[in-house]
Formats: structure tokens, C-alpha cells, sequence
């Protein structure tokens, strides 16, 4: 058989009506099988066959008695197929003695599958809503007896080959509905994983693709009040100019016509296309494909995006199936609605998140200062990690990274009243660190602020021999200082009880000596923990990656980290303080 595709050239002498493709392919189907078997015992024949025609020829998923080498081949040109009559006429077909009959006389059918008598009847898909056969439904196959020798068919064996027809159409009505179901089944379950808009496109892609044969599926977007776009045009056919990647709402085509009437449009082949849209390809080159649909995606009455959904052959079933392409825009809808919801909330909190962040200077007299925040992949993206680098009234260097418990709009909330208060102390305080820390314990009760924090704070302060560090720990993973021969040393000190906890708890602090060229790393216990990793392993690989990129810059030094410990899907917030010293 020639492969599916293209229009019929005007020489060609094959009857109208016939399809690009078939509904099944040349393969053995056992349940048809028996409906073929059903029908040489119900009508007395050698041969019956479930026949599937296209203008490239046809195809047996059902045969029994065919001689070799069609009943292996499955498949016949149309040189040998009384059943294009049936399905070019929508009508049964019967005829006593082909040989006499001036309309098959010719078919090689005669004498290759040694055919003299034939009787055939339509298979029709039932409506899905309904479950009836209408007259009216396009013709997906043939139920046909064969005998060698003349024979006139009576009514009465008609009758019974048309009730054959009718439960094989309810078969595959069924067989149908049952692969729409687990279309729509796999695509219900792969969307609730979906995050963004590009997540839902590349799904409804990977699905469709999957369960509907070789559909290509794309994504159009509202752009502002007159235009749509198209998401990503990789989930197109390759051939889909990039002229399409804008369509406006007032054009000539098939998917604008849906986001204005709010109404699909469905297309067996690419004819019935161009003849509901005559100027389509005046607007631009068409990909190459068949069958194609155009599903508004709304939600209620508010239009979130068109999907469309082409594929490569002519597809007969398209608009007996609309209930499956209703429920699966009304499927993808939820989706992309949701998507763009979590976008516009996901945004908002990047931007309370930035603000609630200082913004560091690059150098802070002699140090080099950088800092990172990854929030864990979430709805809100936002938490209660935070880092600090203050300048005191003295002209002291201060160093802040915490932690306060939670990971939502409220552990930001508490943070910024953490952070704000440990700022103001810090930057009035003595060079001491601890002395900071001993008034936020102090304040928060008094100030109904009901949080618990770690957190770190250190003082960078200048010696005779150049840097020492001064730092206390409220209970929070130990700093790590990367010595310039890539040596690492672990600031861990005793920590003391979380901040927040009780208010006159003591603090204390630590004094190491810093060498001139290293670079302190201050982190959250995002960088470390993670599910199936001890805190120990973690804090070992921090250690590793910092000796292993000793020689990079900041920037580079705080990506590497990330990179390699927290990867895109971090579990829980990390916040990265690096300082370098001279």
C-alpha cells in the first residue's frame, strides 16, 4: 500500500469518498477474526472478511479463507476490492456473478481470490453520546461474504449480514471509546504534575502523541487583545513555518475562528479544512499534515488558549469523536489555567522574596561578598531563608545567614521581622556577635514575634596578621572555610539553642584565624539535606565541591554548589553567603 497523505491527483480514477488511510492497519485482529468466522457460518461462505479500504487500497483485520498470500498479507491493492462500492456508496453492495456484472467484471479480485459472489455491508461507528448507529455515519469499514461459485443472496441472509455489521460496528465503537478513555485517563493524571505553561504543553504533546496515533499537538496563548502564540513550535510538525508562531485573532484560519466563536473546529482531512477556510494558506506556507482539530480552551467563558491537534494521515472518526475532544480541552483548560495561576503567584513571590533580601555589595572594604537564594520548588517559592552582610556604625563588617522554620508566605513574613530587628541591633552593636543575637532573643517575645530561627552571624575583623573571624551559632549548620591550598575547615563550634526558643538563653561565641585568600561559605540546611543523605554526607560533599573548585570565582564557586548539591528540584529553601578575604 502507497503511504498515507496527500490530495487525490486529479487522473486518479479511484472512487470519491474513499480515505487517505484506514481505521486499523494490516495486522490480524483476533475479535474481528471471529466476526469473520461468524459470518462464513451464518451465510453458508468459504470466505468472510472485515474490510478497511483506502484509496491506496485495503486491509483485513478480519479474514477467514482468503488463499495465500492475501489471508498472511492481510492486504490487497485496490485493483482487487469490491468493498471500495460499499464505502464510496455508504450502501451494501451484493452481486450474484461478478464476472457478469459490468461494474466488477474487471476486478482482479476474480481471479486471484477466486471471487464470484459478493455481499457487503457498511461498518458505521455509534455515536459515543448515544450509542446508536446513524445512516448518515461515515462508512469505517466493510463486513463481506465471499463464495466461489454464482449465488443469489436472499433478503433473509442479507438481513443477518447486516445485523453481523451492526454488532462488529458496536465492537469497535466500543474499542474506540475504551482507547479514548485511556487517552484522557493518562492525560488527567500527567497534567496534575504540571507546574507551568511550558509543563502542560509538553504534556498534552507527549500524551497525545502517545494515545492518538502520531498527533502533533501546539499550544496558542492570548496575546494581548487581538493575537495568539504559540507556546513552543517544537510540539508541531517540523515543517511548521515560524510564520505561525503569531496568529491573529482576525485571521483566515481555523484555530483563530475558534478562540472568536468560543467553538472547536474539527477536519478529517486537510480538504475539508480549505474548503471552511479557502484564504488559510494566503496567510503563509501550510505544514503538511491531514486530519486536524481546534479546541478553545476556556474556563467558564473566559478563553485561556487554543490547543490544536494535526496529524499526518486522514483521520475518519475525528468528529464522531467530539465529546473526547471537549473533555480533553476542558482537561487541558484546568491545566494551563492553573499553570498561569501558580505563574502570576509564583512571580509576585519572587518579587517579595528579591525585596525581602538585601542587596549585596560586591566588596565591603577589603572582602568580597556574594550571596545566592534558591527557593525549594513550591507553590509560593518563597521561605524563610535569608542572608545579611552589615556595615556597622563602627565600620564593622557583619555577616548574617539564617534559617527560620517554615516554608511559606508566613516563615517570610517571620523572617523579615527576624532579619529587620537583627539587623538594626547588629548595625548599633558592639564588634561582638553574640551580643546582637542575645537582644532578638529578648525581643521577639516582646514584640509577639512567635518564630524559631538558626541562624550564624560573624564578624570579619582585621588583625596584625590580616582577618580573624568572630562568629556565634544559634543552632544552624557550621560555616565551612576554603583554605587558598584547598584545605576546608569545618567553624564548629558548639552551637547554642535556636533563636527564639528562650529568651535568656546563652550565647557564645568562636574566634578562627583566617588566612589570606580563603573564602568563608555560610549556607542553609537546604544545601545539605536531602531525603536518603545523612547531614554529614551532605556537609562532605559541600566540603568536596569547595576544594574541587578552589580556583573559581564567587559567582562561580556559589553556581557550583548549587549545581552539583541542589540540582533544579531542590527539596527545601538554600540560601549561600561566600565572603573572600584578602
Amino acid at each position: 500500500m502507497r503511504p498515507a497523505g496527500g490530495d487525490r491527483p486529479a487522473h486518479d480514477p479511484t472512487p470519491a469518498g474513499l480515505r487517505d488511510s484506514t481505521l486499523l492497519p494490516a495486522h490480524p485482529d483476533a475479535v474481528l477474526d471471529r466476526f469473520a468466522r461468524l459470518g462464513t457460518l451464518a451465510l453458508g461462505t468459504p470466505v468472510a472478511l472485515v474490510s478497511m479500504v483506502s484509496r491506496y487500497g485495503q486491509v483485513f483485520p478480519g479474514a477467514v479463507g482468503l488463499p495465500e498470500p492475501w489471508q498472511t498479507a492481510r492486504e490487497t491493492p485496490l485493483s482487487h476490492s469490491l468493498c471500495q462500492h460499499v464505502v464510496a456508496s455508504g450502501k451494501a453492495f451484493a452481486v450474484e456473478d461478478a464476472r457478469l456484472d459490468p461494474l466488477t467484471a474487471d476486478s482482479l479480485a476474480i481471479p486471484d481470490l477466486n471471487l464470484i459472489a459478493y455481499a457487503g455491508a457498511p461498518l458505521r461507528l455509534p455515536d459515543p453520546r448515544t450509542g446508536l448507529t446513524e445512516p448518515t455515519a461515515p462508512v469505517v469499514g466493510v463486513l463481506c461474504a465471499i463464495d466461489d461459485a454464482p449465488r443469489r443472496w436472499t433478503p433473509e441472509e442479507l438481513g443477518v449480514l447486516d445485523d453481523l455489521a451492526a454488532a462488529c460496528s458496536a465492537e469497535l465503537g466500543l474499542r474506540l471509546l475504551e482507547e479514548r478513555n485511556r487517552l484522557l485517563l493518562s492525560l488527567g493524571d500527567a497534567l496534575v504534575a504540571t507546574r507551568t505553561v511550558e509543563e502542560v504543553s509538553a504534556t498534552v504533546a507527549a500524551v497525545t502523541r502517545s494515545e492518538l496515533g502520531g498527533a502533533w499537538s501546539g499550544l496558542l496563548l492570548p496575546e494581548g487583545r487581538d493575537r495568539l502564540r504559540f507556546t513552543d513550535l517544537s510540539t508541531l510538525p517540523p515543517d511548521t513555518p515560524g510564520s505561525w508562531r503569531t496568529i491573529d485573532l482576525d485571521a483566515p484560519v481555523p484555530a483563530a475562528a475558534a478562540a472568536r466563536e468560543r467553538r472547536p473546529y474539527l477536519f478529517s482531512d486537510i480538504a475539508g479544512l480549505r474548503a471552511a477556510f479557502p484564504d488559510v494558506e494566503a496567510r503563509a506556507t501550510m505544514p503538511r499534515f491531514a486530519a486536524s482539530a481546534y479546541l478553545p480552551l476556556l474556563v467558564q467563558d473566559r478563553l485561556v488558549g487554543v490547543l490544536c491537534l494535526v496529524w499526518d494521515s486522514e483521520r475518519q472518526t475525528l468528529e464522531a469523536e467530539a465529546e473526547v475532544w471537549s473533555a480533553l480541552a476542558r482537561f487541558t483548560a484546568q491545566a494551563l489555567d492553573r499553570a498561569q495561576l501558580e505563574g502570576e503567584r509564583r512571580s509576585r513571590a519572587g518579587v517579595l522574596q528579591a525585596a525581602l533580601l538585601p542587596r549585596l555589595p560586591g566588596a565591603t572594604g577589603r572582602l568580597t561578598v556574594r550571596g545566592r537564594y534558591v527557593p525549594a520548588t513550591r507553590e509560593e517559592q518563597i521561605g524563610g531563608d535569608w542572608y545579611d552582610v552589615v556595615v556597622g556604625a563602627s565600620g564593622a563588617v557583619t555577616l548574617v545567614l539564617g534559617d527560620v522554620a517554615g516554608h511559606d508566605m508566613a516563615a517570610a513574613a517571620t523572617m523579615a521581622q527576624v532579619r529587620g530587628l537583627l539587623r538594626a541591633f547588629v548595625w548599633d552593636g558592639a564588634r561582638s556577635p553574640a551580643d546582637p543575637v542575645r537582644r532578638l532573643d529578648r525581643a521577639l517575645p516582646g514584640l509577639g514575634v512567635d518564630g524559631l530561627a538558626t541562624l550564624v552571624v560573624a564578624c570579619a575583623e582585621e588583625t596584625a596578621d590580616g582577618f580573624a573571624l568572630r562568629w556565634t551559632n544559634a543552632g544552624h549548620p557550621p560555616p565551612v572555610l576554603l583554605h587558598p591550598d584547598g584545605r576546608t575547615e569545618l567553624l564548629d563550634g558548639a552551637p547554642d539553642l535556636l533563636v527564639g526558643l528562650l529568651p535568656d538563653s546563652p550565647r557564645h561565641e568562636h574566634v578562627a584565624p583566617v588566612p589570606a585568600g580563603a573564602t568563608l561559605v555560610l549556607y542553609t540546611d537546604g544545601l545539605i539535606e536531602h531525603r536518603g543523605r545523612s547531614l554529614a554526607g551532605g556537609i562532605d560533599r559541600v566540603r568536596d565541591s569547595l576544594r574541587r573548585n578552589r580556583f573559581a570565582d564567587l559567582d562561580e564557586l556559589l553556581d557550583g554548589l548549587l549545581a552539583e548539591l541542589v540540582g533544579t528540584r531542590g527539596e527545601d529553601d538554600c540560601a549561600l553567603l561566600a565572603v573572600r578575604f584578602p
